[in-house]
């Protein structure tokens, strides 16, 4: 007789960058040359280098795509699967199931393309801080297109106790930490963008507004992570 609850297949999940990309995937010298704009100088740079920044962020909000280089942070309540009661008895079943429980062996990560996980930390009741060794615990999947932190076979979830944000990961996304890294057609999406909040900069228009008539949206839906 199984003493285990049911498995909420749901659950908190904070997500907030902690360091910033060093710098946008376009730049203002570009969306210059793309308005065919000359002697641009003082509050009009401002506004263009504003509208650059409200581009990239619709982008990378709406598909969860990093363009840059950049680091997050994801924390959790708990493991999958964790916090379940034992069974009475003798536990019978596939190893990987007695190790990783009824939940799955892998965290989704949410930010992608994922380049590295750089820590874990786990806390306990008291709030106390323990690192974990990545390297020794996971499987660090950079190809899928969301990446994955898998259980190593055997590996055991590092005890997190801590009833809320128990569990703290750190990892960094991005096509790479210079603009020539982004694909070429997400960096035409941003200029698109651009140049239609520029055009339309007395009609009350929107980032929103932008990604749906700049045809900045129908060059994301190609990037787009698409669950089946």
């Amino acid at each position: 007789m199984a003493l285990r609850p049911k498995t909420n297949r749901y659950q908190y999940r904070g997500n907030k960058r902690t360091v910033a990309p060093a710098s946008e995937p376009v730049s203002l010298t570009e969306i210059q040359t793309h308005l065919r704009l000359a002697n641009v100088t003082g509050d009009e740079l401002i506004y263009l280098n504003n509208l650059i920044f409200e581009a990239v962020s619709e982008l990378e909000e709406t598909t969860g795509i990093a363009f840059i280089t950049q680091t997050w942070q994801m924390t959790l309540d708990n493991w999958p699967g964790g916090r379940e009661q034992w069974w009475d008895g003798m536990q019978e079943g596939h190893i990987n199931n007695i190790y990783t429980g009824s939940g799955r062996g892998w965290i989704t990560l949410p930010r992608y393309p994922l380049q590295s996980v750089s820590g874990v930390t786990v806390y306990d009741e008291d709030g106390t801080g323990s690192a974990v060794t990545v390297a020794d615990t996971f499987d660090v999947d950079t190809q899928q297109t969301r990446g994955r932190m898998a259980l190593k076979s055997g590996a055991a979830w590092p005890t997190a106790l801590r009833a809320t944000n128990a569990i703290e990961i750190t990892y960094l996304v991005g096509y790479g930490a210079s603009p020539v890294d982004v694909p070429p057609a997400l960096r035409r999406a941003v200029r698109q963008m651009v140049g239609y909040m520029y055009e339309h900069r007395g009609d009350g228009c929107d980032p929103g507004d932008a990604l749906n008539h700049s045809g900045a949206r129908a060059i994301l839906d190609r990037f787009r992570d698409v669950s089946v």
